[in-house]
């Protein structure tokens, strides 16, 4: 039975787990985000939460640009390994042998593997308790057409999306998950 409890604790999973690149004097960075939500349309606006203190937002800050790239269930332990490590202590995109295109708009790294993915130019940067949220306006938008449906969804008989469990465990959405349609 629900209660009410004191522990400082949250709760936010299952969720789709976003990896945010950066690039700074052409040192590349990657780093796994859980809190991150595309934000509004007119314009294109995402957002990602990030602690100051990771290199990945010193990058952001001095570039005023990043990335948000989205990577299919095999990547899952990769997404964990970009998460566990920081980008001050090893180069990641060596270490993880991590294929990478250059951005169109912006001068961040777009991961090959990514099924979607933004290039985002920061908007603003507001601080939230102990992170920072930064709004990024959508410069451009990358898909793999051939992995969604028309209506715009993931076609999970050809992608499957790495839900993050909690600590590092991950549950694969695929096509043999349950769907319910409500019409209404």
């Amino acid at each position: 039975m629900r209660a009410p409890i004191d522990e400082p604790i949250w709760y936010a999973y299952p969720g789709m787990v976003a990896v945010v690149t950066a690039q700074y004097e052409g040192e590349k960075n990657a780093m796994a985000s859980g809190w991150h939500t595309y934000i509004g349309s007119s314009p294109g606006m995402y957002g990602i939460s990030v602690n100051k203190e990771t290199f990945t937002y010193k990058m952001i800050e001095k570039s005023g640009v990043f990335g948000v790239n989205f990577l299919p269930g095999r990547c899952s332990e990769l997404i964990q390994a970009l998460g566990t490590h920081s980008g001050r202590d090893i180069n990641k995109f060596e270490a993880f042998r991590i294929q990478y295109e250059a951005g169109l708009k912006a001068e961040i790294p777009i991961l090959t593997d990514a099924y979607f993915a933004y290039e985002c130019k920061v908007h603003s940067i507001s601080t939230l308790g102990d992170q920072e949220w930064i709004v990024g306006e959508v410069l451009q938008r990358y898909q793999d057409k051939e992995l969604f449906l028309k209506n715009g969804m993931p076609n999970l008989e050809k992608v499957d999306i790495p839900l993050h469990i909690g600590g590092s465990s991950y549950r694969i959405l695929n096509s043999k998950a349950e769907e319910h349609q409500h019409p209404f």
